[in-house]
């Protein structure tokens, strides 16, 4: 076991899934659910800010990192039954589970049915509903990197993560690059790892998840907090406090000067919020 975590590979679902862990396995595990194009890296700079009090695992969602691609597309009930099957093959009996972004639409669904396992829910910058201009924004962004050529060297690709993670070592930053590219043979460039069919989670077939997750907060029993980024496009002050109203034990939050990668413009901000509501 190092700082900088543990790896760890599961079979779920005949795909092949990979993990990092943070702390002692004996420790009160949290879960972390990183957000569309993103892998269970990008939470180091966070799993540091919860050691030694928890057991950290981040997951690379289906499609990401350096998890299988899934033929069988990427809508939220196949995120979600890839976590129920994730928390029983770590036999994880009861955690608290922190999401962001569509890492947060999992967390819903999967919540609906197992809320009854967590001791808290986390739902960071992400409702049933995206605010539209964010979902413009989500689904623009998705296609650039689906065509983007890459990066013809390591060290434009670290230049890349430096401005991601600002003030982060070197080591810090190739570790980022590790997880997020990998190198594509034909063009000889390192390029994004996900799968380029996973904006189907923020596409016309995502649309049937609305209802669906609109509904299932009221299922959700577990005390939930709802993060909203101050400037965030994606969830809306409106749809923060319509989900605050239907959680059965929500409430709200708001991460100050933060956009909607709120964990990474502020760490310590964001990560006191959820070590706070976890201490409840």
């Amino acid at each position: 076991m190092t700082e900088h975590g543990e790896d760890g590979y599961l079979t779920l679902h005949g795909l092949r899934h990979h993990y990092i862990r943070w702390g002692d396995p004996e420790g009160d595990p949290v879960v972390l659910l990183h957000g569309l194009m993103n892998n269970g890296r990008y939470w180091e700079h966070i799993a540091d800010r919860f050691r030694p009090d928890y057991t950290v695992y981040a997951p690379d969602l289906r499609g990401h990192g350096e998890t299988d691609h899934a033929p069988g597309g990427y809508l939220v009930w196949a995120f979600a039954m890839d976590l129920r099957a994730l928390v029983q093959e770590l036999d994880l009996e009861a955690f608290d589970l922190v999401a962001h972004s569509i890492g947060s639409r999992v967390a819903m669904a999967y919540a609906r049915e197992h809320s009854h396992r967590l001791k808290h829910l986390v739902l960071a910058d992400m409702g049933p509903q995206m605010a539209e201009q964010g979902a413009r924004g989500i689904r623009k962004s998705t296609g650039e990197a689906r065509s983007a050529p890459g990066f013809p060297t390591e060290e434009e690709a670290l230049a890349y993560f430096a401005n991601l993670y600002p003030g982060q070592s070197p080591e810090f930053l190739m570790r980022q690059l590790m997880s997020s590219l990998t190198l594509d043979e034909p063009s000889g460039n390192l390029v994004f790892r996900f799968d380029p069919h996973i904006n189907q989670a923020t596409g016309r077939a995502a649309l049937v998840e609305i209802p669906y997750l609109w509904e299932s907060l009221e299922h959700i029993t577990c005390p939930t907090l709802v993060i909203r980024a101050e400037k965030s496009k994606v969830l809306s002050p409106e749809i923060q406090a319509q989900m605050v109203e239907r959680l059965p034990r929500g409430r709200g939050v708001v991460i100050p000067d933060a956009g909607h990668q709120a964990p990474l413009h502020q760490p310590v901000a964001f990560a006191a919020a959820v070590r706070e509501f976890l201490a409840t």
